[in-house]
């Protein structure tokens, strides 16, 4: 496959305003987005018609507490695609969490932990991970591409578009950009395409891989069924879950508990990781012995 020698400068021109466009594509490695990647690198004909040529650039925001099968799957597809890939980080939130700490070392726990309140009731953290880890490092980076100084305004003749791997089944999560600088689009939606639609395209051009799905470790937001998955195929990554899970509840002078008035947990049933994945374990081969063999085909996360 040939690449594209052309700056992004020398392809703003052909909009004819005088404005440099920058294109980049939000990868966050999972069906939706490295589908979409995939296409893009191959000049797919329904995308290009709806004026998406190959992106400047791909940018992969890292946690730095990726499973080991994302890091993986993203060298893979680092291989496969005409345009640069490139990896941000805004810290590592292994540590962080760890210590009960922001990106800026500032006590405050930004993970959506679910809890259990001293009263009994029960409570839920408000996500702020995404953005500290994900948003903000693209964006520097997005302001960096386009020449934009630190804390200074954003050049008059520059604008990004920030191409979105959302699908139509989950179009209730297309947001507008929070600069005025960057204007989200979102191919797939345009294209009409679904996550099933994406898993079958992959299915159909690399039959022998399986995509993952994009998610930190820890992140609370996993289902019974993606804990189990994770623990099937990758249990390096489950057993350390299942650790910070339990360290969370390790006493009170534990830097989380320091900051959270409740009890804190990884799974949703306020309960420890560990056992109820173990009780899912059970009831799964109680019922059927190879029922996640039979239906797992990445269908988890996004």
């Amino acid at each position: 496959m040939v690449q594209d020698k052309r700056t992004a400068s020398d392809k703003a021109a052909e909009h004819g305003d005088g404005v440099r466009v920058f294109r980049v594509l939000s990868l966050g490695a999972g069906v939706q987005s490295s589908v979409l990647a995939l296409r893009l690198s191959r000049e797919d004909e329904e995308l290009a018609g709806l004026g998406y040529p190959k992106p400047d650039l791909a940018i992969f925001a890292d946690t730095g507490w990726e499973p080991a099968y994302v890091y993986e799957h993203l060298e893979w597809l680092k291989s496969q695609l005409a345009f640069d890939l490139i990896r941000v980080s805004a810290g590592d939130l292994k540590q962080n969490a760890r210590k009960a700490v922001t990106v800026t070392g500032r006590r405050f726990v930004d993970v959506p932990y679910y809890t259990v309140n001293p009263d009994g009731s029960r409570g839920a953290l408000r996500r702020q991970c995404t953005y500290n880890y994900k948003i903000q490092p693209i964006y520097r980076e997005m302001r960096r591409l386009a020449g934009a100084k630190p804390r200074r305004p954003f050049p008059s003749d520059a604008r990004v578009e920030m191409w979105l791997g959302i699908s139509t089944d989950e179009a209730g999560r297309m947001k507008p950009s929070r600069e005025r600088w960057v204007e989200h689009r979102w191919p797939l939606v345009e294209s009409a395409w679904t996550r099933q639609d994406c898993l079958d395209w992959f299915s159909r051009e690399h039959p022998d891989r399986q995509l993952p799905r994009s998610a930190c470790v820890i992140c609370p937001y996993r289902s019974t069924h993606s804990w189990l998955e994770m623990k099937r195929n990758d249990e390096e990554s489950f057993t350390e879950a299942a650790r910070f899970d339990k360290m969370l509840r390790r006493g009170a002078a534990h830097p989380v508990r320091q900051v959270l008035s409740g009890r804190p947990y990884l799974h949703s049933s306020r309960r420890p990781l560990a056992s109820v994945v173990a009780e899912a374990e059970r009831a799964a081969e109680r019922d059927s012995p190879n029922a996640f063999i039979n239906e797992c085909e990445g269908l988890c996360g996004v």
